[in-house]
């Protein structure tokens, strides 16, 4: 049975299996993201704007991505 897309959205960071890493639970916090839906509505070539998000952090997000097959939710 599919998963229901409004579901996953609406799933906090913290709910995730996926393990982050300190600096990134700290850019959530700081950026005060706390679920997909957020995450999402920023355009992933838009996270290397944020002071300190770098390429770990960016390799971080693209595995979180997968891990969580959110893949179709985000834009360019």
């Amino acid at each position: 049975m599919m998963a229901d897309p409004t579901e996953k959205l609406q799933m906090r960071l913290s709910e995730s299996k996926f393990t982050f890493s300190r600096r990134m639970l700290t850019f959530f916090s700081t950026a005060e993201i706390y679920t997909v839906k957020q995450l999402t509505e920023i355009p992933l070539s838009k996270f290397t704007c944020f002071k300190g998000f770098k390429d770990k952090c960016m390799a971080e997000l693209l595995a979180f991505i997968e891990f969580e097959q959110l893949r179709h939710y985000f834009r360019k």
